[in-house]
């Protein structure tokens, strides 16, 4: 695509992302209360959600792998994109802390774009984030192809091509821009944010000693000014819970308010942790809720988080790089994966028990298993050989069974 075609590209149709910050403090969003990414992390649910999977995906080692006509799969680092995987991103980001950044953004914002930078042979050397709330995507009716305008306030607005951005989606409604978790379920995060908004209040105002302050006289106004002003720097506040009060003059107290437990405030707050959870497909547990946590299920759940919270991210991240990083040619012969061993390592002794089982039926040598737990390989000519079980040996060399 040449500079003609982008300075008079055809009529356009612009799908915008949602609704930013500046929309909600116009007034412009249409909510009674806002959800913007910055509120919602606020929220320690929100923000320990997109923390735990946004780290342990940027956490994870990402290879490539080239595939030969047998279907044998070999480990290359010299590929371009196994260079910018092993180093860094971009001249200010490692590609940990991009991986990070970006499956952030994604999650609370249902995008993640960034700019593909190349080398004179069209190999990718640099991919530089690109703020989700700065990009317009940009369909053209007559041939569906795609734009990404951005705007940015010391570069003004530039139009980016297809091959120019990777953009990694959330679940999308129309294939072209995901929706963000926060959109979809406004009213449940609307709802744990007024929790939130409720008990910080009652925290911040609310007195230790709430109620009534009864004097057996008739005192004027600027004396009960005075007598409740000496009440509340004594006893309100957090800071001041579980003083005792003392009272003269025959003054008597009366507690009116109603405590968070009764309320059922500290249930509505739990209740909000576990429908953030669930938003995110994160098990409580994992999340920090060990309300209901022991050590039995935690482990399971460390284990279904890998499954079913990571694996599915990683499957998203995989398809997104083959896609924008590889060229047709080179997603025949190379395809990327995170490495999860890692991430679903037992402990030691279920990892040692798995060991001594894969090499007694040769499924392992020595050295591949000491290559799993980080040790140098050994010289000797007996470790690089596949052991075989004696009632499996005419299987494995092919001879016909007696």
């Amino acid at each position: 695509m040449n500079i003609i075609s982008r300075l008079f590209a055809p009529r356009t149709e612009t799908r915008s992302t949602p609704p930013t910050s500046w929309d909600h403090l116009a007034g412009n969003a249409g909510d009674d209360l806002a959800v913007t990414p910055p509120l919602a992390e606020n929220m320690s649910a929100v923000f320990a959600a997109v923390q735990i999977i946004s780290e342990t995906v940027a956490s994870l080692p990402l290879l490539v792998y080239r595939e030969d006509d047998d279907g044998v799969r070999t480990a290359t680092r010299q590929h371009p994109v196994a260079r910018i995987f092993a180093g860094d991103a971009n001249d200010w980001q490692t590609s940990n802390e991009w991986l990070e950044t970006m499956t952030a953004h994604c999650l609370l914002r249902g995008n993640a774009y960034a700019e593909i930078i190349r080398d004179g042979r069209g190999a990718p050397i640099q991919v530089i984030p690109i703020h989700p709330d700065s990009v317009t995507v940009v369909q053209i009716p007559q041939t569906l192809r795609i734009r990404y305008d951005v705007t940015t306030p010391h570069r003004g607005t530039r139009r980016l091509l297809p091959e120019e951005v990777l953009h990694l989606k959330d679940r999308s409604d129309d294939g072209i821009m995901g929706k963000s978790r926060l959109h979809r379920a406004r009213e449940t995060f609307q709802t744990a944010m007024a929790v939130e908004r409720f008990a910080g209040s009652t925290f911040r105002n609310g007195a230790a000693l709430s109620g009534v302050v009864t004097h057996p006289d008739q005192i004027g106004p600027e004396a009960a000014k005075t007598l409740r002003e000496s009440i509340e720097s004594l006893y309100r506040g957090s800071s001041n819970a579980g003083r005792i009060g003392v009272f003269e003059e025959g003054m008597s107290w009366t507690a009116l308010s109603v405590s968070p437990e009764d309320a059922q405030m500290l249930e509505s707050r739990r209740f909000s942790v576990e429908q953030i959870a669930r938003m995110f497909r994160i098990p409580p547990p994992v999340l920090g809720d060990l309300s209901n946590g022991s050590y039995s299920n935690v482990t399971e759940l460390g284990r279904w988080f890998a499954t079913h919270t990571i694996r599915p991210w990683l499957v998203k991240w995989e398809r997104t790089i083959e896609r924008a990083l590889l060229t047709t040619d080179g997603r025949r012969l190379h395809n990327v994966e995170f490495d999860m061993d890692e991430l679903l390592r037992g402990d030691m002794l279920a990892r040692f028990q798995s060991y001594r089982i894969a090499r007694e039926i040769g499924v392992y040598n020595a050295n591949e298993l000491r290559g799993f737990e980080r040790q140098n390989p050994r010289t000797d000519d007996e470790a690089d050989t596949y052991l075989s079980p004696m009632n499996m040996q005419s299987e494995q060399t092919g001879a016909p069974k007696e």
